[in-house]
């Protein structure tokens, strides 16, 4: 096997560097340093916008004008989107790294720049994230960032988070059992000023750490740190209308030469609440601190002024070196102690000051005085520009052009080969639906305009051309906001309660009118009213928009869904808010607004409806100890005139014994069949179940056949249309979801937990890929038993299918009753519903984790898993006494020592067999069956140990993953078979295959990030192994990554490259013969980054993936691209 010269360069290279940096005095080794960024392999379907430009300073206004805050806790985030279309991504992640305790998402890492795109939430953060100086970064409303333990996002440009009052932008841990510093934070070290709005950052080790830099941060949320919420060191902060809540150290620290303004924010159970180091100049305004352990403290030579503030019920109000200015003062009264002047005592009790790894601190001289820097400060604002009562403006603009050549496979075999619906002849090339070829173009624009009073006007749009999609913007988004207005026109994403409307895009408008204020500066009243297009219609003969070559057939067109909406929010106290709102959908093929129709045919890959639903949700946060308690109601549901249709395709999957929760899996393969072929082990495995004895060939093989029967099936009901069924009419209680969750945390333990109740009829239009018929029930324990080691334990309970045979099943627990607890079914239900396809799913998850902190360098976490799974299947065993089948080779049958025998001619071949029990087996000849009322039931368990350590510039991890999958099953009816001592095969031909589905699976990741001064690397390998019991069975995996980074010339260069190899191979047996499936792919990317000046840069790229599939050749392709984009920010 050989590895990419690309990647062994790099390595070299990295030795080197590392040799000739060991003569240099260590520097902190914290967080591992972003990587370079692979540019896109599919340049034709992404466009990256390019980064902002150092804007113009804006002079303060005279008199701000308040921003309302969010709650403590902002809405819960998105569920997980369904996956663009991309064949070839820029960067290969393989699953195998992320361990099974991380929440899922879209995975990214290293650097980056443009959009972050709220269709794509959540991310999931594996690899620290960089954004390059002058770059900048714009973060969506709604997106909702994971961070993977020790990562950070590390900002040498521009961060700008462009939160709003209904969709906050949440920064937080990936762990699915989180603790407080499990990442690292946010770093922003740029020229340029960034800007948060509406975010709330959880759980991070720093918050944020600004260091030389200028950051304007609104109405957000920084809690649950354990070193700094916010820390300013040398650099200019204007902060307004957030909370501080529990962080573990100082939640806000001002450090030296850092000039700082803090207006209408809380500060509540901190340990400190504001540290002003020597040199700091803060301006507090409006600002309240309460119960936290201190609450100010003063080191000494700093400029510290308070109006209207209050520092009250903390423990202890103040610590000071120095007398503290009157104002400051006259504002602390009503703690346990309100002034202290053993400032040391505090310092003590609080984690060093934080540094941003490779950035230089500006320290403070022995000699320099507050009272210089005020000066100076005056000075320079008594010439500022006289501008500051004009709006500014801030923006960027990319133009790209790349170029792809896409090359197949040809048909070797003399006969002609057929894939999906194409046909392909001996020595033809098979069909490209992989990449666009040729010439392809995109751009990006950006720009925010603010006022001196806070209205700010924003637009963004991504444009790409090719030969395929000639002109696709996407998103064109333009917003303004104010105080009391904010309108949105446009693409954006609308989130709320996750039962109701977890991620629903939209393109159209959208309006929210704020009234009045509560006592904590937020919207008393809200009015939102919304509108548009949440998807689009596709017509027979259409190109298809994300799959190159492909065109609309029958079966695949789908209708326009138009949108509408509106909600009202109250919110009387800071602990309570309340939200009544309706959503109401239309699907038009034959007249859509605004577009297109189509009058040939009705027939949809997915069914028209309307539907409509009516939601409430609450939030309270209430004593003692602040526990957070959400609650949502929803009833709604949708109806089809193609009822028909639908039937008639659901019972071709469940005649098969296909899982409801794959129907939507299934009609995407109808849209697409090609994709069969293509599909992975692990998801026809998730298609079929894990039970499923089948090898990957015949699974294939029968999936195939389902899909043609399944549009057959469609077909035939085309014209069968029940005009009369719409949305409104036969509700019941099976139209309603029900869901809350509940959040506490007392000291040293964190407990959380939730209930889901959806009903078999409830849809929403904002949640349309939430399982319908389900119950969810789960709670999470975390508890720090000392200093070193954290304890984590959670338990989850979803229950599918939960009112099947017409009973309610109300609480889950009990199928085919109505209540639901633990009490059974009746007989009469039992044996009326044996068979049924789609009976109760249990699904049980019990998760264990305990992290060690052992020192400051190395952290380890060893955890357990386990998953069962229960449900009842219509699976019967029946004797076979049909000779061919070799029941009687079963060594059950074998001649006992001093017992009969009979002989057995099979064809012309004699077999002697035991001839007691050959005969108790042949009279079962009458019976129905041998068993049946089969249990299925799985255990899955799941062992891992991770460990990093940080030394010698870089950071060391290394970790294992353990899981062993068993079947359980039993036979609740099984009094004839029980008596017979089968083989697993035998019982494989009767029937069912006892353990035919359990596996061993196996990884270990391993990688090294170094950070030097004159390069960063990232160096990764992953083998994996897994093992099959049926068909002797096996996987053999390995995936090796190297990202390198190497500036030049100051950063006037930057080279960049990267490189993946994977490496798989399949086996198993069919028959008599061995078969093998190999898959290789090799990716590699050069890029050159050209700073011609602080507002224009070039990016020069090329690159391969080479993508080797010698056992589905129609899959197999190459990629070999090269592009430039122009970036000009201002």
């Amino acid at each position: 096997m050989k590895i990419p010269f690309v990647m062994t360069a790099v390595a070299v290279t990295t030795a080197m560097a590392l040799a000739q940096d060991t003569t240099k005095v260590a520097e902190p080794a914290e967080a591992p340093a972003p990587v370079a960024e692979a540019p896109a392999v599919d340049t034709t379907k992404v466009a990256v916008p390019a980064p902002v430009a150092n804007p113009a300073p804006v002079a303060e206004p005279a008199a701000p004008v308040a921003e309302p805050a969010p709650v403590a806790e902002p809405a819960a985030p998105a569920a997980e989107p369904a996956p663009i279309v991309q064949n070839n991504p820029s960067v290969f992640i393989p699953d195998e790294e992320v361990p099974v305790i991380l929440q899922k998402g879209t995975k990214i890492g290293g650097k980056l720049h443009g959009f972050l795109k709220a269709d794509k939430s959540p991310y999931l953060v594996q690899e620290n994230l960089f954004v390059e100086p002058h770059a900048v970064l714009v973060i969506e409303p709604g997106v909702v960032l994971q961070f993977a333990p020790n990562t950070a996002i590390d900002v040498q440009g521009q961060l700008i988070v462009a939160g709003n009052r209904n969709q906050n932008v949440i920064f937080k841990s990936a762990a699915s059992v989180p603790k407080n510093g499990d990442w690292k934070g946010i770093y922003l070290s740029g020229d340029m000023k960034s800007e948060i709005h509406f975010a709330t950052i959880s759980g991070a080790e720093n918050g944020i750490i600004l260091e030389n830099s200028r950051l304007t941060i609104q109405s957000s949320t920084i809690e649950k740190t354990t070193s700094r919420g916010l820390f300013a060191r040398n650099s200019k902060l204007d902060l307004s209308d957030s909370y501080f809540f529990d962080n573990e150290g100082a939640a806000l620290h001002l450090a030296n030469h850092s000039i700082s303004s803090v207006q209408r924010t809380k500060f509540i159970n901190n340990k400190v609440a504001l540290l002003n180091s020597e040199l700091a100049q803060t301006d507090v305004v409006t600002v309240t601190m309460e119960e936290n352990q201190v609450g100010v403290v003063d080191k000494g030579n700093t400029y510290l002024t308070f109006t209207n503030t209050t520092v009250t019920k903390n423990k202890l109000g103040s610590a000071s070196r120095e007398v503290l200015e009157k104002s400051v003062l006259a504002s602390i009264s009503g703690n346990v102690k309100d002034f202290d002047p053993n400032v040391d005592a505090v310092i003590s009790m609080l984690p060093p000051d934080p540094e941003i790894p490779g950035v230089q601190s500006r320290k403070a001289m022995g000699k320099e005085e507050i009272k210089d820097l005020v000066a100076a400060k005056e000075k320079a604002e008594n010439v500022a520009d006289t501008t500051s009562k004009e709006w500014s403006i801030i923006g960027n603009v990319m133009l790209g052009g790349n170029y792809h050549y896409v090359q197949t496979r040809k048909n070797h075999k003399e006969t002609p080969d057929v894939v999906g619906e194409d046909t392909i002849f001996y020595k033809k090339h098979y069909k490209n639906t992989f990449q666009v070829p040729g010439f392809g173009g995109e751009a990006s624009v950006y720009m925010l305009m603010t006022s001196p009073e806070g209205k700010t006007i924003e637009f963004n749009t991504d444009m790409t051309a090719d030969s395929w999609n000639h002109f696709s913007p996407n998103p064109v988004t333009l917003s303004y906001k104010d105080d009391k207005n904010q309108v949105i026109v446009g693409d954006h994403q609308k989130t709320g309660g996750d039962i109701y409307m977890s991620s629903m895009p939209l393109f159209g408008v959208d309006y929210t009118l704020s009234l009045s204020k509560n006592n904590a500066e937020q919207p008393l009243l809200q009015f939102n009213a919304f509108g548009g297009e949440n998807r689009k219609p596709y017509l027979v003969g259409d190109r298809h928009p994300y799959l190159y070559n492909d065109y609309i057939d029958d079966g695949e067109a789908q209708a326009q869904r138009m949108v509408y909406g509106g909600q009202i929010k109250w919110a009387p106290l800071r602990r309570f808010d309340a939200t009544l709102g309706m959503l109401y959908a239309n699907d038009e093929i034959a007249d859509p607004v605004f577009r297109s129709g189509n009058n040939h045919s009705d027939l949809t890959s997915e069914p028209m409806q309307k539907s409509l639903t009516a939601f409430a949700d609450g939030n309270w946060l209430f004593y003692p100890g602040d526990i957070e308690l959400k609650g949502m109601i929803a009833v709604g549901r949708a109806d089809t005139a193609q009822v028909q249709a639908e039937r008639a395709i659901n019972k071709v999957f469940s005649e098969e014994g296909i899982s409801v929760s794959n129907y939507t899996k299934l009609r995407q393969l109808m849209q697409h069949p090609n994709r069969i072929s293509s599909l992975s082990i692990a998801e026809l495995q998730e298609i079929f179940g894990e039970n499923s004895s089948l090898n990957p060939s015949e699974m294939r093989t029968l999936l195939e056949d389902l899909i043609n029967k399944a549009k057959k099936a469609q077909a035939a009901k085309e014209d069968d249309v029940d005009d009369s069924r719409v949305a409104g009419l036969n509700w019941g209680s099976q139209n309603f979801a029900i869901g809350a969750t509940l959040y506490w945390k007392i000291y040293k333990t964190q407990i959380s937990g939730h209930i889901k109740y959806v009903g078999e009829d409830f849809y929403s239009v904002g949640s349309p890929d939430q399982l319908s018929d389900t119950r969810e029930f789960g709670g999470e324990l975390e508890q720090i038993i000392t200093n070193f080691w954290t304890l984590n334990f959670s338990y989850d309970l979803n229950v599918e299918n939960a009112g099947n045979g017409s009973k309610t099943n109300l609480f889950g627990l009990g199928e085919g009753t109505r209540w639901g607890f633990f009490q059974d079914a009746s007989d009469e239900w039992l044996d009326e519903h044996e068979l049924d396809n789609d009976r109760t799913k249990y699904i049980q998850k019990f998760n264990l984790e305990n992290s060690f902190k052992i020192a400051q360098l190395v952290d380890l976490k060893v955890g357990y898993n386990l998953e069962y799974r229960s449900q009842n299947r219509p699976t019967q065993l029946h004797g076979s006494y049909i000779l061919e089948d070799g029941i009687y080779k079963d060594k059950w049958f074998k001649p006992r020592k001093n017992k009969e025998t009979t002989t057995i001619d099979d064809d012309g071949e004699e077999y002697e067999v035991d001839a007691e029990r050959w005969a108790q087996y042949t009279s079962t000849f009458s019976e129905e069956y041998l068993a049946s009322g089969l249990v299925e039931k799985s255990l899955k368990h799941v062992f891992s140990l991770n460990a990093s350590m940080n030394a010698y510039k870089s950071v060391f991890k290394a970790g294992g993953r353990w899981t062993v999958r068993s079947d359980i099953s039993e036979f609740e009816k099984d009094s004839l078979a029980s008596k017979f001592n089968f083989a697993n095969t035998t019982w494989e031909k009767l029937g069912y295959y006892y353990g035919g589905a359990d596996y061993f699976d196996q990884a270990y990741p391993i990688s090294v990030t170094t950070t030097l001064s004159m390069l960063q690397n990232r160096f990764a390998v992953t083998p994996r192994f897994k093992s099959y019991t049926r068909d002797n069975m096996s996987e053999a995996e390995v995936v090796i990554e190297d990202e390198f980074e190497m500036p030049f010339l100051s950063r006037f260069l930057v080279l960049s490259a990267d490189a993946q190899f994977r490496y798989l191979t399949t086996s198993w047996d069919d028959q008599d013969d061995e078969v093998e499936e190999t898959e290789m792919d090799v990716v590699g990317n050069l890029s050159l980054r050209v700073n011609h000046t602080k507002s224009f840069y070039s990016e020069w790229y090329t690159g391969a993936g080479l993508y080797y599939r010698p056992d589905n050749r129609s899959d197999e392709y190459k990629d070999i691209f090269g592009g430039v984009r122009l970036n000009y920010v201002f």
